[in-house]
């Protein structure tokens, strides 16, 4: 019989009665379905509203000297910056989505404890090649950083979405997916104040890796419509950028392998070929 790892749940603010027992009953079954490379310990954090869960993190990445940005809106993130996994899980933003789209949730997360559950997943060099490209186009190391932490995130939500879809996950993953193409209002501003500058353009492209990269999955399986969900996405683009976006996509998603930092140098090379 497969040993699950060991839950370990720490609540932050006014939890609701049953939530916290949802989310170990999910991580469990889960974890019983996966069966494989289980980590032996997860640490699992609920916050009651998204600021909370945001002044955590951002105390959590000043004590670590992480500079990166952008998870702080995410619905959970996932790290291992203390030797094991870890979870941080935004209730209010998790139980107001659909109970299926809830469920594809927690069960990524529980894939990334499996796949990304040491911290070699969350330190990714930048190769010289990229360096030396970056810097012949004027990109500063600081945002040359924060494109490479947008292009790990997006290979390791593909490699999770692989390993589901793998094990027969097929309808919750969708819904996951469908979440993450919600049209938003903070994209379409930022869009205006990145479109004409390279760098800030550069950040907005390799941002939204995170949904196409899974989802490019999803579509090879015809259990979602890419072209489709992306041109709702983003109808604030021209025909052209969403296009070149999506060509970008395809063909990082279509060469990524099994190895993680692989992948990763894979996708930060071909986001600054295509997008310098």
């Amino acid at each position: 019989m497969t040993k699950l790892p060991s839950l370990d749940f720490h609540c932050h603010g006014c939890i609701a009665q049953g939530r916290p027992e949802e989310i170990r009953a999910s991580l469990e079954e889960c974890y019983s379905r996966l069966g494989q490379r289980l980590p032996e310990r997860v640490e699992v954090h609920l916050f009651d509203t998204q600021s909370q869960q945001a002044t955590f993190l951002e105390c959590e990445k000043e004590k670590r000297g992480i500079t990166t940005w952008g998870d702080e809106a995410f619905i959970c993130s996932h790290d291992a910056w203390l030797g094991h996994p870890r979870l941080l899980i935004c209730i209010e933003r998790l139980f107001a989505l659909s109970p299926i789209a809830r469920l594809g949730t927690i069960r990524h997360e529980a894939a990334h404890t499996v796949l990304h559950g040491a911290p070699i997943y969350y330190v990714f060099p930048i190769p010289a090649d990229c360096i030396k490209m970056a810097q012949t186009k004027g990109v500063s190391s600081v945002v040359l950083q924060q494109v490479l932490y947008y292009c790990a995130i997006a290979v390791k939500d593909f490699e999770v979405t692989r390993l589901l879809l793998h094990q027969g996950y097929r309808e919750c993953q969708v819904a996951f997916a469908e979440a993450q193409f919600t049209p938003s209002d903070e994209d379409r501003l930022a869009w205006l104040l990145a479109k004409d500058h390279l760098q800030t353009r550069l950040l907005f492209f390799t941002a939204q890796l995170k949904p196409l990269l899974l989802a490019w999955l999803l579509k090879v399986a015809e259990l979602f419509h890419l072209e489709k969900s992306t041109e709702a996405m983003l109808d604030y683009l021209e025909s052209e950028q969403r296009k070149q976006l999506l060509d970008m996509a395809t063909n990082i998603a279509s060469q990524l392998g099994e190895n993680t930092h692989d992948n990763v140098r894979s996708a930060l090379r071909q986001s600054l070929q295509m997008l310098l």
